[in-house]
């Protein structure tokens, strides 16, 4: 005759804390065989063993406990093929979003460490592809609450609980850098990075020919970085072709260090018979 395990005994040969035992137990979900009426030590035959074998199985393929306490109700194929139909279904979302995640943290760190890689101060033309971005259209100046702003624009996309939320960027009018009101900008956007969840109602940044510019510094310090890139425009008979896209590549919200910031300006650009990078 199999002699019956003690808690301590059955934990060991699951690799299971005691603890949860006595939880599963208090739960109904695996009731010892018997209970000394004396120290009060519960006690496992073989079928506590079966199925705590089935219960570790279950939680492997991520099942709660709830379901896998409903299946034991009434153990049967069907319902058997249903728990796992449907946990399949919930494992392919899981995969789907950790995929998103991945992509994510790829497109941070290529920022982070393009950010960090790229001379600082030095201008550079560029081609950029269609960017899809969400905005909200409002006057702007480096000494207001962005974040406010920022809370208003996810509210306003339904966008709240996107995690990694693509670029947060200041948007300037074309009239405004021609007027060189560096510190007026019209709007706020968002553009979307790969693996983010996109709003059905997303518009599109129109690529094309940017002049683009790193610097060291916040949104305050721009101004003279927008003088440079104007003048670069001059000097090489560039046309100004629509407003300027100011985002913060690394900011406080990576670093507590302001020394570290680093802000990028592209301004799109028409340039006649140029061969772009």
């Amino acid at each position: 005759m199999q002699p019956d395990f003690s808690i301590g005994q059955l934990a060991q040969l699951f690799d299971v804390p005691v603890a949860t035992l006595r939880y599963y137990d208090q739960i109904g979900l695996l009731k010892p065989s018997r209970v000394d009426p004396n120290s009060h030590y519960r006690y496992y035959a073989s079928e506590q063993v079966e199925r705590l074998s089935t219960i570790k199985y279950f939680r492997a393929l991520g099942l709660p406990l709830d379901q896998i306490a409903d299946f034991f109700e009434a153990r049967e194929l069907p319902k058997l093929e249903r728990m796992l139909t449907t946990q399949q279904q919930a494992v392919q979302q899981q995969l789907k979003t950790l995929r998103a995640i991945s992509q994510r943290i790829d497109s941070r760190l290529a920022q982070v460490q393009a950010a960090q890689r790229q001379p600082l101060g030095v201008s550079r033309l560029i081609t950029l592809p269609d960017r899809p971005l969400v905005t909200l259209q409002a006057s702007y100046t480096p000494q207001d609450d962005i974040e406010w702003a920022i809370a208003k624009l996810r509210t306003t996309y339904g966008l709240s609980e996107s995690v990694f939320l693509g670029k947060i960027t200041l948007l300037m009018a074309r009239r405004a850098l021609v007027a060189e009101q560096f510190d007026h900008y019209s709007g706020i956007g968002l553009l979307f990075e790969a693996g983010d969840h996109q709003p059905q109602n997303v518009a599109t940044l129109p690529g094309g020919a940017f002049i683009e510019l790193n610097f060291r510094g916040t949104h305050a310090d721009a101004t003279p970085y927008y003088h440079q890139l104007l003048a670069e425009c001059r000097q090489n008979g560039w046309q100004l072709n629509g407003g300027a896209v100011e985002t913060a590549l690394i900011d406080y919200g990576i670093t507590n260090r302001v020394e570290q910031s680093v802000t990028q300006i592209q301004i799109p650009v028409i340039t006649p018979d140029l061969t772009l990078k």
